[in-house]
């Protein structure tokens, strides 16, 4: 049986642009410094009847007039949504990213409106863990995933899923750890605005080339999705991270602590303002499981049919405070950012972006990083 498909789309953004940075590493003896950078980021959309399928990448090197030097970062992300049958559904996910700016690449949520509507995703932990941050360090992350989601009837539905990443660290600075985890999850509609939300998650995070350290997260949660309105809606849940940590001397310590995340979102057709935060237990580059804490807020509108202005902030908090560890540290990073884009023509945008980031450590004091940047993209392939 043959399905009808779309024509796939292609397009590649190609920027060019320079900007200042008063301490764009986060360094504890940082320097101004100017810069220049050149971007591609290609990508492909194809959807037929039984799903779609998405990839993308960026690849960003950056000089710096200073003795900063270079700097290359890459990333490369594909996922693909298929429908088995009328009830059931699975998604692949895999991804490949290289970075050296923590505060530029991992830190700060991407400006810009959400790219599928409805409600907004409970936050997901930072990608590189504050502990990292402002260190001279590349991190290398790599990641895969497979969900199925089954509906059982008109209002419940199960869900599964297994998640694969690996974390590696440049420069000695930190353990390189690898995590597996799986979550199983049920759903449940009470009326076409509210929908309830049952999930475990369970992960072992093992440190490569020592023993201490490693873990076993154990996390439920229970939680709700709530329309609030035509353009409002919520999501919330909560539960605890129950963590089992091995010992250098061959003992296990525990620790319970509370985890749950929020989020609300508010879309008009030319506008979004989403807010969001999250308590989890996580693993760092310590070489332990810590108590992560997020908050996001991101709001992107058009001002014309030029015109685009958005705005992102971020504020994460990474609490090494567990067992085995080797001591109590507390590190906070703040960072802010936005954007303005006018469309010169329907393949052509200039944007400029101020941006503010900073670490606060208990270990070392770091100045925050003001920066500015311009820039011309140029877009291959579907126009904007």
């Amino acid at each position: 049986m043959a399905f009808a498909q779309s024509e796939p789309q292609y397009t590649v953004d190609v920027s060019v642009g320079g900007g200042v940075a008063t301490n764009p590493f986060l360094y504890s003896d940082g320097d101004t410094a100017a810069s220049a950078t050149v971007s591609v980021s290609p990508s492909v959309f194809i959807e037929d009847e039984l799903g779609q399928t998405r990839i993308g990448g960026d690849l960003r090197l950056t000089q710096y007039i200073s003795d900063y030097g270079s700097d290359l970062s890459g990333r490369l992300e594909a996922s693909t949504t298929r429908r088995l049958d009328e009830r059931t559904d699975v998604r692949v996910d895999a991804y490949v990213r290289t970075v050296r700016s923590a505060a530029r690449d991992s830190l700060l949520f991407a400006s810009g409106p959400a790219e599928v509507p409805g409600p907004l995703l409970p936050p997901a932990p930072p990608i590189i863990d504050t502990t990292i941050a402002g260190t001279r360090a590349r991190v290398t992350s790599v990641g895969t995933s497979f969900g199925l989601s089954h509906l059982l009837d008109e209002v419940s539905s199960l869900n599964t899923g297994v998640t694969l990443n690996g974390t590696y660290i440049g420069n000695d600075v930190g353990f390189d750890y690898r995590s597996a985890s799986t979550h199983f999850g049920y759903q449940r509609k009470l009326s076409p605005r509210t929908t309830v939300t049952i999930d475990t998650q369970v992960m072992a995070v093992d440190y490569l080339g020592r023993r201490t350290g490693d873990s076993v997260i154990l996390s439920p949660r229970a939680g709700i999705r709530q329309q609030l309105s035509d353009r409002l809606s919520l999501v919330a849940d909560a539960g605890i991270s129950y963590v089992r940590t091995k010992l250098g001397n061959g003992s296990h310590s525990t620790l319970v602590s509370f985890a749950g995340s929020v989020g609300l979102c508010d879309r008009l057709p030319n506008r979004s303002l989403c807010v969001s935060a999250g308590r989890s237990a996580q693993p760092t580059a310590l070489g332990g499981v810590s108590t992560v804490t997020t908050a996001s807020v991101n709001y992107d509108a058009r001002l014309s049919r030029v015109d685009r202005v958005s705005l992102a902030g971020r504020y994460g908090r990474t609490n090494e405070d567990g067992v085995g560890l080797p001591g109590v540290r507390i590190t906070d990073f703040l960072g802010a950012s936005a954007t303005y884009s006018r469309d010169l023509n329907d393949r052509i945008a200039f944007t400029v972006t101020p941006g503010y980031s900073k670490i606060f450590d208990d270990v070392q004091p770091r100045s925050a990083n003001y920066s500015l940047m311009v820039g011309v993209t140029i877009r291959f392939g579907k126009p904007r």
